[in-house]
């Protein structure tokens, strides 16, 4: 069974890596302990910060020390029955994944919710969801609200993310733009990528506050250069237009590529237009029909579009080049950090 690790952030999948490659991301920050990953064995995507408890209990279960495979569930319970909150909390989520102990949701559930009552903030972010998908325990979206706010207020970036995601959208919530901004921006200052682009879509639109072009230029600064496409695409549009900081078409074209090799529709048919009218680079209409081609592919009208005009301006063997070069990178795409 293959051990290696995949990641997603941001609704793409990369890897898979090896575990030391995996724990070099992590310590660059490439990979938050917030992001979902996935490897074979699991049941479900988890966070980086529970996969590193399963390793670590790994670990110990192959090291010298153990003479049976009992004897890690063992000690982590015996911990845990002491009160350790670590080891509830570990000892549930080995129950819950029936990694290193017997499939046990609902004991593995009461495990978690001892260290969330405990004031473990991973705890409380796990029991909310469970209380939100009813595994293990009676679906409650009202509990399962109330241990997602505990573990914001506890210091965890993802459900703090997720709470400013649900006030912005009135998702079992009340629509609150002020109370979205705040946990935003608690999660932005916590490295949360995804947060840090939103944090600058609220800023860029006025949402909780004044609109301040300036700090949306940071945040979205911030998220681009941790791969964030929406975050790359959304600073291109400012850079391109000169909101908020000076025009600059070269770094417009580079941020709109970066979001386009992506997959985001908009970045492919923005980036296009720019190869097109050659701003902030050379004029290339075989380039440009591929990136419009890409967004047309997504069902993006702007991409049919600019895909439609610039074929009058094209030979038969400029398109069925550029043809070529989209299908190819339709099927080579493969994403990296």
């Amino acid at each position: 069974m293959s051990r290696r690790i995949h990641v997603l952030i941001n609704g793409e999948k990369f890897g898979p890596y090896a575990e030391i490659e995996f724990q070099r991301h992590l310590a660059d920050k490439k990979i938050l302990r917030s992001d979902l990953v996935w490897r074979e064995g699991l049941t479900d995507w988890v966070t980086a910060e529970a996969l590193l408890q399963i390793l670590e209990a790994d670990r110990q279960s192959s090291g010298p020390v153990s003479s049976s495979p009992q004897s890690i569930p063992e000690k982590t319970r015996a911990a845990a029955e002491d009160g350790d909150v670590e080891q509830q909390f570990r000892f549930g989520l080995m129950l819950d994944r029936g990694e290193g102990a017997p499939l046990n949701h609902v004991e593995g559930a009461k495990w978690i919710r001892k260290a969330a009552e405990a004031g473990h903030a991973a705890a409380a972010f796990q029991l909310s969801a469970m209380l939100a998908a009813g595994s293990g325990v009676i679906k409650d979206p009202e509990q399962s609200l109330r241990w997602l706010r505990s573990a914001g207020e506890r210091g965890m970036a993802e459900a703090q993310y997720d709470l400013g995601l649900r006030h912005a959208n009135g998702q079992g919530v009340s629509q609150d733009d002020v109370e979205a901004l705040c946990w935003f921006q608690k999660a932005a200052d916590a490295g949360h990528a995804v947060a840090q682009s939103s944090l600058g879509y609220m800023l860029e639109n006025g949402r909780g506050g004044p609109r301040d072009d300036a700090g949306a230029i940071q945040w979205y600064q911030k998220a681009a250069g941790r791969g964030d496409a929406v975050a790359q695409n959304n600073l291109a549009l400012m850079l391109a237009t000169g909101r908020g900081v000076a025009r600059n078409e070269n770094e417009a074209a580079r941020w709109f590529r970066q979001a386009a090799e992506q997959g985001v529709p908009g970045a492919q048919t923005n980036f296009g237009i720019l190869l097109a009218k050659g701003q902030g680079m050379a004029r290339d209409y075989v380039e440009a029909y591929k990136w419009f081609n890409l967004a047309a592919s997504q069902g993006h009208a702007a991409g049919v579009k600019n895909r439609d005009l610039i074929t009058a301006e094209m030979t038969k063997e400029q398109i069925a080049e550029a043809q070529v070069r989209s299908a190819t990178f339709m099927v080579k795409r493969e994403p990296g950090l």
